[in-house]
């Protein structure tokens, strides 16, 4: 079997066996034996705590929204914004003139007039990864109580603004904040669920005969972190208040890892077109589903909840660069992480992707952070970007990158109508972009896989974009990658022979049957 580097991941030693599933298991934010909810933000003893009633219904005025189970699950490029709705465009579409004509014409009055800002505060549970119902592996920890409500904790970094009194958000806006603020964030579930079995069937085997929606129901903050360029801001705190909320976030990030068998940070860098709250949801859909192996923190850069705003949003990711490569650093040093890894969605692949360049350049002598996998899902970025990368050594900064890719994505056919070059997300066998001389080199390259979603069950609801959160099969390869050593033939896909593309085969699901034997 080639194995690549584990350093802490899951070995088939260190997961739990199926008749641990049933033990009397309790967790504040998934597993009570009387109301189990999502909830995971601990006590820390910092008074810095935002908190919010949740009514029985939620509305925003006109910004609330009725959304189909396929909308919920497609992301947030299928929402109706305001008063404003684009419909879904499959790729032949671009190639329509006339809509592509009436499409431009309307833009330039929808970038005057906007839509507003958004509220996106629920999301509905993601299916189960396949892996889970066709396999006995298992990520859930075998503890009790307390002990697996205090692993559950989900962290957050943030340079957005705080919310003040004429701000729609509750915790933070959807501004440039500058500084790096950390904390923890509770999530809750709804309906609640009364037992042990049930969480299983909702979890592991997908079990649902309803919709389960997420809300965040509280957030902690720690403080502003060390790093932050606090010189140029006249409200940032004093730096012996910076350094001792450095000291509490590695605290307690170690606390974490110390109560896991996996002892890696996973940083989630969002796309753009949300706010504070969805993606804090989403990192913690992902949280769950790893089963709160090491510690998930969730990087929150100043987006923007208005599909409108693509290109102020790509400058914001640009100008949050430091912060998010100041934060790796900060760990790598700071904590007893083995390695830190990195899944950037959408536009915050772009970010994970520059700020790993970065590293890899800042340290070619040797050094720097300890950077695991570093994952790109439905990347906007441009191919060429990537391969000046390649060539520079970025790979030598990393244990694998992994680039998920799909010829089904509706949203990277409209950036690539606006940038005019296909994106490192789209499929790349469709048009024979892969020609023989750079097939070889790709193949070459042991720390390198290119995944393609495209026949991945249910890889292509809403508009296709968000195919990490809907299809059960790419879910489950990439938290496979995330918690085992596996390359991609052993996660059960295939790829013709001296071709660089992995695909997802019509027997994947029964591939998946042994791996938690192994």
């Amino acid at each position: 079997m080639a194995a690549r580097t584990a350093g802490s991941r899951m070995t088939t030693s260190s997961m739990i066996k199926p008749e641990q599933k049933r033990l009397d298991r309790s967790i504040h934010t998934g597993v009570d034996q009387t109301n189990i909810r999502i909830n995971l933000a601990a006590e820390t003893g910092n008074p810095a705590q935002f908190a919010r009633q949740m009514p029985e219904q939620r509305h925003h005025g006109s910004k609330r929204l009725d959304r189909s189970a396929e909308q919920r699950q497609g992301g947030r490029e299928d929402v109706l914004l305001g008063e404003c709705q684009f419909k879904r465009l499959s790729s032949s579409s671009f190639l329509n003139p006339a809509r592509l004509y009436r499409l431009l014409k309307l833009m330039p009055v929808l970038v005057l007039f906007g839509c507003g800002e958004n509220i996106y505060d629920e999301i509905e549970l993601m299916p189960s990864p396949t892996v889970y119902a066709e396999s006995t592996f298992n990520p859930l920890p075998a503890k009790i109580d307390g002990e697996l409500q205090a692993q559950s904790k989900l962290f957050y970094v943030t340079d957005r603004g705080k919310a003040g009194p004429g701000d729609k958000p509750a915790y933070y806006n959807n501004r440039r904040g500058q500084l790096s603020r950390a904390g923890t964030a509770s999530v809750r579930l709804s309906p609640s669920v009364q037992n042990w079995e049930q969480f299983i069937d909702i979890t592991m085997r997908g079990n649902r005969d309803r919709k389960y929606l997420l809300n965040v129901d509280k957030i902690t903050e720690i403080g502003v972190l060390p790093y932050s360029v606090s010189q140029l801001y006249p409200d940032a705190p004093s730096a012996a208040a910076m350094e001792k909320a450095g000291r509490e976030f590695a605290r307690q990030i170690d606390r974490q890892l110390a109560l896991s068998s996996n002892k890696d940070i996973h940083i989630y860098v969002h796309g753009y077109n949300v706010d504070f709250e969805y993606s804090t949801l989403v990192a913690r859909e992902l949280e769950h589903f790893l089963g709160y192996q090491g510690a998930f923190v969730a990087y929150n850069w100043a987006a923007t909840p208005n599909r409108l705003a693509y290109f102020k949003d790509q400058e914001t990711a640009t100008a949050t660069r430091r912060n998010l490569r100041s934060l790796i650093e900060f760990l790598s040093a700071n904590t007893e992480a083995d390695r830190i890894n990195i899944i950037g969605y959408s536009a915050g692949s772009r970010l994970a992707f520059e700020v790993t360049y970065q590293i890899a350049l800042l340290n070619r002598s040797g050094g720097g952070p300890r950077l695991g996998d570093v994952i790109l899902i439905s990347s906007d970025l441009d191919r060429s970007f990537v391969g000046h990368a390649l060539a520079d050594g970025i790979l030598k900064a990393v244990d694998q990158l992994s680039i998920y890719t799909s010829g089904t994505d509706a949203a990277l056919g409209m950036s690539s109508l606006f940038f005019g070059r296909d994106r490192l997300g789209q499929s790349w066998s469709e048009k024979g972009d892969v020609w023989p001389e750079l097939e070889e080199a790709l193949v070459a390259l042991d720390k390198l896989e290119i995944i393609d979603v495209t026949d991945a069950e249910e890889s292509s609801v809403g508009n296709g974009h968000s195919f990490f959160r809907t299809s059960p099969w790419a879910s489950s390869d990439i938290f496979i990658t995330l918690l085992t050593p596996y390359r991609a033939q052993e996660r059960g896909l295939i790829r013709e022979g001296g071709k660089a593309i992995w695909t997802f085969p019509p027997d994947y699901p029964d591939r998946l049957s042994s791996i938690g034997t192994r």
